[in-house]
């Protein structure tokens, strides 16, 4: 096997300072010395290096003659190749990815005894032979911790296995490696970046995370053209969302290594990192406990398509493959299609509003629960008439599950039975009464078609939420399901006749609720790790179930940003609401305040697009960057010109781009199709049905497809006070869809502008543009500092080359 060196066809390094490049150099020689030590182990003892049983000796030799200070560190290392000896067996693994065997570089001085050593931080160990480095796995081992929490130039104390040790971070730097070359480095001095012409660069734009400041790009905008690269920028192709363990900042990496059981919310705004924290959640348990969280035990529900396809390269690149990555409606679907419920397959296309938002409310949680205990209490009066007071109390005290109930009962048929004929009505009482608890089908048509539980359901727990018309709206079409009962197999059914999507989460929660859980061929479902992402677009009917389907250890990872709010029927306000309608009361809500997707003037429009919505304090942002742009027109045809030129040269300028043209409505995003199309753009791509490429191009779509994804830029079409007006759900639209850029936002408008745009922008054509004289604080001033950890730019976090 051979091993690329770093020195090979090395860059130059002439646009950096003397302390810039002396930094590139370093890490380029770290890199050089760990090639050579690779490829000399896999040279001159290719068993020693793969076999994780021989590591398991050379890590118990070392365990005897360590001096005390190592021991710790050296027993930590040995637990995790034994985790992965028991995971893999016998087997042979070469230990480190030679293309790409670290992210993370510290340099360490021990408080007590002076000792400087290097740790290279990677996602599997390789112990120091001599050489001086050595890579640690940043899952397990504790010295991982000091790269998380701590800053370069920063003391650190820490608790190892009951010893304290104290020291401090003398380098402290993330790395970027692809293929075996060095791409990226980034640290408090700054990111350089290698170019595709093999020179080294300082990056643009502020890496600290700020609220104001940047490094001056808006002085160089130019406003009439799109994309802010130049011909030396080397983006990453791959437009999949991408692990970045390097960059995760402190804060991140406590969520991730919560403790294994219980519950953890993570509220943040939009490129804060929720769902890659969950993510990495996930790869951590996966390795902390690989028996209990297998891949095949844990699920992640995300909210759209698009989702599952954005991040399911994610988990494997951590170390984690097979884990369930799905949608709430194809997981729904899935189940109840394994359960051969009488029911068919199709759903309805036309619920009316209001009746989904009916089925969505926090009321039918209690109408559900209210059916089953009627059917319980029916159960008891039957008992007691028919087979004795006894009976009747022994089912009233039981608080299991009714089916549960019915199979305890029968073995204290002796007890409460004291005659033949008792023991025979017992019996029939409890065949009958497993049967109906069994039967959800039946009881979701009693509470989809009697009228009079609708009306009593609302009035009882919804009472002024809907209108009467909406009231008669509801009966009238639910009224329809009961055609369902007479329905032959296989016989086209009306759509109003059909089960609505929404009907799928009540038949699973009456299982819930009746049979004790979700029975599969015999066995609960169950998972022993959820990740809820998105989790404000979804219902506390839905919620309630996904948590239901959590093991006895409760391990959740529930994201959500409440200004992303697409779902609109769901009647969620916030997260205590939710959360204790879904029965978790008194959850702590833990918050992620800095944005790393979008610059500056992005997360400022968008706030100022929220209005009142907006959070109370605006989140921490981590660079500056090229002002929002405004651009109107006197109709569509004189738009689609310009849109048209900026963006054949944007393609020629950066081929490897992802570009987001986001319309209000997929009609509006057909017409900008079809129009650049005839002025031959390339790369051009009609997205409508979440069937997004994740490859360098231009996407043209609506606002309902992007939800979660991220593109280098974003332009919004026809921002017009008809597609966008005055209201809350325009608000968070508009949010969400400037919020997929991560470089360079612009709007496009043919009409009256949307009352939700800054005025600024609109008279001026730019929004979030630095004042001349603060850029140049930024730049010269103490808050150039660029902090790696969470300061890393967006396409540093993203481990683009």
């Amino acid at each position: 096997m051979g091993l690329m060196s770093a020195s090979d066809a090395r860059p130059t390094r002439e646009d950096l300072a003397d302390e810039e490049r002396a930094i590139v150099r370093e890490e380029e020689d770290t890199l050089a010395r760990l090639e050579r030590r690779l490829a000399a182990d896999l040279e001159q003892e290719p068993d020693r290096i793969e076999d994780l049983d021989a590591q398991m000796i050379e890590l118990r030799d070392a365990i005897a003659e360590a001096k005390e200070e190592d021991v710790a560190s050296l027993i930590d290392q040995m637990h995790q190749v034994a985790a992965l000896r028991n995971k893999r067996g016998k087997g042979r693994s070469i230990p480190l990815d030679p293309k790409n065997p670290y992210f993370g570089h510290m340099r360490l001085e021990d408080a007590s005894t002076g000792r400087v050593r290097d740790v290279l931080i990677g996602r599997h160990t390789l112990l120091d032979d001599g050489s001086g480095l050595s890579v640690v796995d940043w899952r397990n081992a504790p010295v991982s911790r000091l790269y998380y929490r701590y800053e370069e130039g920063d003391e650190y104390e820490e608790e190892f296995d009951d010893r304290t040790l104290e020291g401090t971070v003398l380098v402290r730097r993330a790395v970027a490696i692809h293929e075996g070359e060095l791409r990226r480095i980034s640290c408090p001095q700054g990111t350089f970046a290698r170019t595709r012409g093999g020179t080294w660069r300082k990056a643009v734009g502020s890496a600290r995370p700020t609220l104001a400041g940047g490094a001056g790009a808006a002085l160089r905008y130019d406003r009439n053209r799109l994309g802010i690269g130049g011909e030396d920028d080397a983006p990453r192709a791959d437009k999949h969302l991408q692990e970045i363990t390097a960059l995760i900042d402190p804060r991140q990496f406590e969520l991730i290594t919560q403790p294994e059981s219980g519950i953890v919310l993570i509220q943040g705004g939009a490129g804060s990192g929720k769902t890659t924290v969950a993510l990495h959640r996930v790869a951590y348990l996966a390795y902390q406990d690989p028996r209990r969280f297998a891949p095949h035990k844990m699920m992640v529900v995300v909210f759209n398509d698009a989702l599952v396809e954005y991040i399911k390269y994610v988990l494997p690149s951590l170390g984690v493959d097979g884990v369930k990555v799905t949608t709430y409606r194809r997981w729904t679907a899935d189940v109840l299609r394994r359960l051969r419920l009488p029911l068919p397959k199709a759903r309805s296309e036309q619920t009316p509003e209001a009746v989904a938002r009916f089925k969505k409310h926090p009321a039918m949680i209690r109408a559900i629960e209210a059916l089953v205990d009627e059917k319980c209490e029916s159960v008891a009066e039957e008992l007691a008439e028919r087979v004795g007071e006894a009976a009747a109390q022994a089912w009233r005290a039981d608080a299991r599950p009714p089916v549960a109930r019915v199979r305890a009962l029968r073995t204290l048929a002796h007890k409460v039975a004291t005659s033949a004929p008792a023991r025979t009505n017992l019996d029939s009482i409890l065949s009958e009464a497993e049967r109906t608890f069994l039967d959800v089908v039946e009881d979701y048509l009693e509470l989809n078609t009697n009228p009079e539980r609708i009306r009593r359901t609302i009035a009882s727990w919804a009472p002024g939420d809907f209108s009467d018309r909406e009231v008669e709206q509801i009966v009238s079409w639910c009224a329809r399901k009961a055609d369902l009962l007479d329905a032959e197999e296989g016989a086209d059914l009306p759509d109003p006749a059909l089960p609505d999507e929404e009907d799928d989460v009540i038949l699973l929660r009456l299982l819930q609720l009746q049979a004790g859980g979700i029975f599969v061929g015999g066995r609960r479902l169950e998972y022993e790790h959820l990740v809820i992402d998105e989790a404000q677009d979804l219902c506390a009917l839905e919620v309630r179930v996904l948590l239901d389907c959590a093991s006895a250890g409760k391990s959740i990872t529930i994201a959500g940003d409440r200004a992303q709010k697409m779902i609109f029927d769901n009647s969620f306000t916030d997260w205590p609401e939710l959360l204790e309608q879904a029965g978790l009361p008194h959850t702590e809500i833990e918050p992620l305040e800095i944005t790393y997707r979008s610059t500056r003037p992005i997360m400022e429009f968008s706030r100022h697009v929220l209005g009142g919505l907006a959070s109370g304090e605006p989140a921490i942002v981590a660079r500056d960057g090229a002002p929002v742009a405004y651009f109107g027109f006197g109709d569509t045809g004189e738009c689609v010109a310009h849109l048209a030129e900026a963006l054949r040269d944007l393609m020629q300028r950066e081929p490897n781009a992802s570009v987001a043209l986001i319309a209000r409505y997929p009609q509006q995003a057909d017409v900008y199709y079809q129009a650049l199309r005839l002025a031959e753009v390339p790369k051009l791509r009609r997205v409508a049905h979440q069937d997004f490429k994740f490859t360098p191009g231009i996407d043209v779509t609506d606002v309902r497809q992007v939800k979660g994804l991220e593109f280098d830029y974003v332009v919004l079409l026809d921002v017009s006070a008809h597609n966008y007006p005055d209201n809350d759900q325009a608000r968070h639209l508009l949010h969400i869809a400037a919020t997929r850029a991560a470089h360079q936002l612009w709007v496009l408008n043919a009409g009256p502008p949307s009352p939700l745009l800054p005025v600024e922008l609109v008279e001026t054509g730019l929004f979030g543009e630095m004042a001349e004289e603060e850029a140049a604080d930024a730049i010269e001033g103490p808050d150039v500092e660029h902090a790696a950890a969470g300061g890393a730019d967006t396409a540093g976090r993203r481990a683009s080359p």
